[in-house]
């Protein structure tokens, strides 16, 4: 099925914040879901508020999603590859504009959530849904017990409520369509616990075919997403990591020099 097909199956909020724990894959799921709110009509903002681990997401292809027709919303200049906490204070602006989808790609982990803390009369007066994609592969997500934990620990530390689940369980690019199917149940029993909709699960696009005839012969109804990859590791090929070293390197070089001036 088709994303822009499954983006119809929800009334979306206009907010929407999507978290995990690091290694979840929540930045790719960010970047297909704006691209099927994309194309089913609607202006999107992506906002990139991951303050745990800058390298690894969405501001890593910024110009190419600006390219495409996405605001983006990310930290000024060099500090964009800097280790320091830093999100975009046009965010507040963004939360306030009707006339756009907000999607908000959250630091990994629960503390990753501390980003929100700042915007939560905003967020709370927007309508919103907080989702947390899970990786029953990853440490911190590995049961449903896991899940539940830190997905109150988010909502203890941001004051804003966990409203759905997607599951993206794999194992990078080992990753087959039994890994996928496998992690199912791990996502259903944590979102069945917290009393949460579990929104899909994805497949990479690869895989889909596969995964998906193997649930439909089960007679499963649940709603699976073909997942496009968007990010590259520095092993793959990428120069991108290179020159965010060089752009981290000269900020901390400019820092120094005013320092020592």
């Amino acid at each position: 099925m088709e994303g822009s097909v499954l983006i119809e199956k929800y009334n979306w909020a206009r907010t929407i914040a999507v978290t995990g724990a690091l290694g979840s894959g929540k930045s790719e799921w960010v970047l297909n879901l704006a691209a099927c709110l994309k194309q089913s009509g609607h202006s999107v903002t992506i906002a990139d508020a991951d303050i745990i681990n800058p390298y690894f997401c969405i501001r890593q292809i910024v110009e190419q999603l600006e390219a495409q027709g996405f605001n983006m919303l990310i930290p000024h200049g060099d500090g964009k590859w800097s280790d320091m906490s830093l999100i975009s204070p046009r965010i507040a602006a963004a939360l306030a504009d009707d006339s756009s989808k907000l999607l908000l790609d959250v630091g990994g982990d629960a503390s990753g959530v501390l980003a929100l803390k700042q915007f939560e009369p905003e967020i709370k007066k927007s309508s919103y849904l907080l989702i947390l994609v899970a990786n029953a592969y990853r440490p911190l997500t590995s049961t449903p017990e896991k899940i539940e934990i830190m997905a109150r620990r988010m909502e203890d530390l941001c004051n804003l409520k966990v409203g759905a689940i997607v599951c993206n369980s794999h194992l990078m690019s080992e990753t087959t369509p039994d890994d996928v199917i496998n992690g199912i149940k791990t996502a259903q029993a944590a979102a069945e616990a917290l009393s949460i909709p579990l929104l899909y699960v994805t497949a990479l696009d690869t895989l889909y075919p596969e995964v998906s005839k193997r649930l439909n012969d089960a007679g499963s109804r649940i709603l699976l997403w073909p997942l496009k990859r968007y990010l590259k590791l520095p092993w793959e090929g990428s120069d991108l990591w290179l020159r965010n070293l060089k752009k981290t390197h000269r900020l901390y070089n400019n820092i120094l020099n005013s320092a020592d001036d």
